[in-house]
């Protein structure tokens, strides 16, 4: 009996491009995009963005509520409203 199927092969994510701006001025609106593929009969399991070490904003769509906001985070806003999970804004 094999237990392993070695014929298939999983990655989960493909064309995955993270885009964030290089410099932003204090106060003004940041905008960060997440795009990403999933793999056939692949789920997400979560989206989180970090500040340095320090997570600050996290989807995961299996989870009720599927949205958390850290506010631990020095230096960072998250304006949350009803939006994609891979598009946010904050005002830093």
């Amino acid at each position: 009996m094999d237990i392993f199927k070695t014929n298939e092969l999983s990655l989960g994510l493909r064309n995955v491009r993270v885009t964030v701006p290089t410099a932003v001025r204090r106060g003004d609106p940041v905008h960060l995009f997440c795009e990403y593929e999933l793999e056939d009969n692949e789920r997400l399991y979560s989206i989180k963005w970090y500040k340095g070490k320090r997570e600050f904003y996290r989807y995961t769509p299996q989870v009720h509520p599927s949205v958390q906001i850290f506010s631990t985070v020095s230096g960072i806003d998250v304006e949350h409203q009803l939006q994609p999970a891979d598009y946010f804004h904050y005002r830093p």
